[in-house]
């Protein structure tokens, strides 16, 4: 994880660019990883730990059909919480994530470990939008979450590439 957060700030020093995130279940630990990189208030706008349904939809303008009628932890509202974030910010990297991360809450159709993680990015002005689900095997919380924090920095250098 150092590595990568080194490689980040490599690139910052070649490209001009700014990440923002919508985090649900990592609780703040992207925000923390990317805060220990000294300099890291030159490219990293902030993030919203929307950890409720509630702050969902009132910070990130998720719609309330969309976590009714898919549920919290599910490709449509990690959409949302992105496009939602996009909203309040102009960061190049935009990046949400939600998921069950245990030891209760997990279903069949989002078993503790599923984690959706929502990306977007400004290329040449114009931005795009995915959502990636993993299911991470981890078996305590606290691993699941760095889990999908080292995965949700993975991402972020994915992306970096190609702006």
């Amino acid at each position: 994880m150092t590595s990568d957060l080194s490689k980040i700030k490599k690139i910052r020093s070649k490209k001009k660019f700014t990440i923002s995130l919508a985090e649900s279940c990592t609780g703040g630990m992207i925000s923390k990883y990317l805060t220990s990189i000294n300099g890291s208030s030159l490219f990293f706008n902030g993030a919203c730990i929307s950890y409720s349904n509630q702050m969902k939809t009132r910070l990130l303008m998720v719609p309330k059909n969309t976590i009714i009628n898919y549920g919290a932890v599910s490709h449509q509202t990690a959409l949302a919480m992105v496009k939602g974030l996009k909203k309040i910010t102009d960061s190049e990297i935009l990046l949400s994530v939600t998921g069950v991360a245990g030891p209760s809450g997990g279903t069949a159709r989002t078993p503790i470990g599923c984690v959706f993680f929502g990306i977007g990015s400004k290329i040449n002005k114009k931005y795009t939008f995915q959502t990636i689900k993993k299911i991470f095997h981890e078996k305590t919380r606290i691993a699941i979450q760095k889990k999908s924090t080292e995965y949700a920095i993975y991402l972020i250098l994915k992306e970096l590439k190609k702006i």
